[in-house]
């Protein structure tokens, strides 16, 4: 078999297996919970990174293994001819990857855009880190909670601060992370999409009580989450 159609013959492989694993993995949901709009287009970009790798990973399996069975020597021949520079292929490949490289960077800049782009908020919280424990305030409507509550379908806006140590508010299911440094205030916005409740921890090892320093996150109706705020108010 010549060495053209050796290529072509690799060639054909890697594009059914890449079709074949894109296909496997394109739309499927990486994260295992999605409950806030971050949340998705942390999963999309999760999917297209995986999409992406895909056809290269196969580049690099097919090149291997297809190398390996139909260029076997039967025998120690010594070294091989010497292999010589193929200057389409190293310009192509330079062109490819940097054109992969500022797609990838583009579509970043755009789900941060979507995530933090927009600086207006329905609703302000804050959240008070501690060794080793979260607490919440809502300043503009004048009450505080041990557990974060939030209405489904409205953007948030989270104040973060830390009163020790570095400490690092995390929601899972909402895609979310955001360390709490002391002296400083940090915050991210979230917009949750499912009513339910999920769970908040720390991530950031924080001292001997670090594991234990979760909470949790209540999503609810708006009008449900207008009567725990009356509740809130009625008690001293």
């Amino acid at each position: 078999m010549s060495a053209r159609r050796h290529l072509a013959l690799a060639i054909a492989i890697w594009a059914v297996l890449s079709v074949a694993g894109i296909a496997a993995v394109a739309g499927m949901q990486i994260l295992p919970i999605v409950a806030s709009e971050e949340a998705r287009v942390v999963n999309g970009a999760f999917v297209l990174l995986t999409v992406v790798s895909v056809p290269v990973l196969m580049f690099v399996v097919v090149a291997i293994v297809y190398s390996a069975i139909r260029f076997r020597a039967s025998d120690d021949d010594g070294e091989g001819p010497a292999i010589h520079g193929h200057g389409a292929l190293e310009v192509g490949w330079v062109v490819v990857t940097f054109a992969m490289v500022i797609g990838l960077a583009a579509f970043g800049t755009i789900g941060l855009l979507e995530i933090r782009g927009d600086q207006r908020a329905d609703l302000e919280v804050k959240a008070s880190a501690t060794q080793w424990a979260w607490a919440f305030e809502y300043p503009d409507l004048g009450v505080a909670s041990k557990e974060l509550i939030l209405p489904v379908g409205r953007r948030a806006r989270i104040t973060i601060v830390s009163d020790d140590v570095i400490h690092s508010f995390s929601v899972p299911a909402f895609g979310i992370k955001q360390d709490a440094v002391p002296g400083r205030v940090t915050q991210l916005y979230v917009t949750p999409t499912a009513t339910g409740t999920y769970g908040a921890q720390c991530a950031e090892l924080c001292g001997l009580g670090h594991t234990k320093m979760v909470t949790r996150v209540t999503v609810m109706e708006p009008s449900e989450f207008d009567a725990w705020l009356a509740q809130q108010r009625q008690q001293p």
